[in-house]
């Protein structure tokens, strides 16, 4: 090869992959390209010669969705949703998906209501899914997981648990506020609890958490 760019059928001949391929790879981030003053993709003779080198999965008719949730929007705004996705992007070889989908939430797990839960059960049972990546099982829900791993397997989708480890200040904020989210709930219904004794109940119940969070380890 002895140009250093190469136009889409120029690369798509050498890679052994369609125009398409190369468009979706370029999307993802699994090669690099540059962009002519008319916005044309070019594809750098370097990044050809890293993916010939790598031993290359062949595209199957597999279908990716790719699903993050953050509870606040604070986390969102902090990068924690961008972070998610990205975390699963590369732990998963994306070149053996005919298509990826992204969908995320910001919402508490405990929300069986979320629009990219409800969206992503829809396409699972229209046949738009064989595959779903997520990061942490809690991602999908709080509580219950088992009830949803049955409902996507029962489609033939395959779940993809990319990170097992915890990190515990985020998992903390996190169940601290899916409690207060329990108790206020069943409060408010129990006793027609109106906004204001709402927040008194909630305020209450944040300094009962930290008082037993603050008790000391037993030996």
């Amino acid at each position: 090869m002895n140009k250093e760019l190469f136009n889409p059928q120029e690369a798509s001949k050498i890679l052994g992959v369609t125009v398409q391929t190369l468009q979706r790879w370029d999307n993802v981030g699994i090669i690099k390209t540059v962009r002519t003053p008319a916005g044309r993709r070019m594809f750098p003779k370097a990044e050809i010669e890293r993916l010939l080198g790598d031993s290359q999965p062949v595209t199957t008719d597999r279908l990716l969705v790719i699903y993050g949730r953050v509870s606040s929007a604070d986390q969102k705004k902090k990068g924690d949703l961008d972070r998610q996705v990205l975390f699963i992007k590369d732990k998963l070889d994306l070149r053996i998906y005919q298509t990826i989908s992204i969908i995320t939430d910001v919402g508490s797990g405990l929300n069986d209501k979320r629009k990219g839960l409800i969206k992503l059960m829809a396409m699972t049972k229209a046949g738009e899914v064989t595959d779903l990546g997520i990061r942490y099982k809690d991602r999908l829900t709080r509580f219950g997981f088992n009830y949803l791993q049955f409902f996507f397997e029962s489609y033939g989708v395959k779940i993809h648990i990319l990170d097992e480890s915890v990190n515990d200040k985020t998992v903390y904020e996190e169940l601290m506020e899916d409690l207060l989210s329990i108790i206020t709930s069943f409060s408010g219904k129990l006793y027609g609890i109106r906004s204001g004794k709402n927040k008194l109940l909630k305020d209450k119940v944040k300094g009962a958490i930290k008082d037993v969070t603050d008790l000391p380890d037993q030996d």
